[in-house]
């Protein structure tokens, strides 16, 4: 598959998290501290590795993702939005503390026992993504064809949209009005409008459409024989 880079300089992507999250880069939870000899030694003797909680995490929006890496020996957080780097020091073993702000970020376990989610400044929680927002996909037609025909808004049954293919990406066509918007992949199953900033999401089992989910939870179900 061919990878594309995608651009995440939205204005109305910006103005969301700024308006609903505060951002990293808000009001500082504390002054910059630094761990104890002793607390450094005991999380020395019980810690995760950095690998498993390495990768991009998304907020509730759906839209804005924070990436978590080992930079050159140091574990830092990434506003995708902006590229802004936070270096972390460990506070727990599973949580950390942005170095110079003291931002509070507490990585969480499903039930697998696996990294999943990320708490942000003690309120926002982050679900980790299997993708990677800074690059669009070109996924083949036919990882692409269930995901096409009528859907149904779970709220209204007269709300209905359809999806094609259109000029090579995902077309979704609002009955109601007749725009057409396109979208460009993240994955197979994850799609995005930069311009209007609309996140596309489907969940999908044994290559059948459960559901479809748009911007934060607005859910449309998709029509049998359709």
């Amino acid at each position: 598959m061919t990878a594309k880079t995608a651009k995440h300089g939205s204005v109305k992507t910006w103005a969301f998290i700024v308006a609903s999250l505060g951002m990293l880069g808000g009001t500082a939870a504390g002054p910059r501290t630094t761990p104890s000899l002793a607390i450094t030694l005991a999380l020395q003797a019980d810690t995760v590795s950095w690998e498993t909680m390495t990768g991009y995490y998304r907020f509730p929006n759906r839209v804005a993702h924070i990436h978590f890496f080992d930079q050159d020996g140091q574990f830092v957080a990434q506003q995708v939005w902006d590229g802004r780097t936070y270096p972390l020091h460990r506070t727990g073993p599973l949580t950390f503390q942005s170095r110079d702000e003291a931002y509070k970020i507490e990585f969480m376990e499903g039930e697998a026992g696996t990294i999943d989610k990320v708490k942000v400044l003690g309120r926002v929680i982050l679900e980790k993504v299997s993708y990677n927002p800074t690059r669009y996909i070109e996924p083949t037609a036919e990882r692409v064809k269930p995901l096409l025909g009528l859907y149904q808004f779970q709220k209204d049954k007269n709300m209905e949209i359809s999806l094609s293919i259109q000029d090579g990406k995902l077309a979704l066509k609002q009955h109601w009005d007749n725009k057409t918007i396109l979208f460009d992949a993240y994955s197979p199953t994850e799609f995005f409008n930069e311009e209007l900033t609309f996140p596309l999401t489907f969940n999908v089992e044994n290559g059948v459409v459960k559901k479809l989910t748009c911007f934060e939870s607005d859910v449309w179900f998709k029509k049998e024989g359709k």
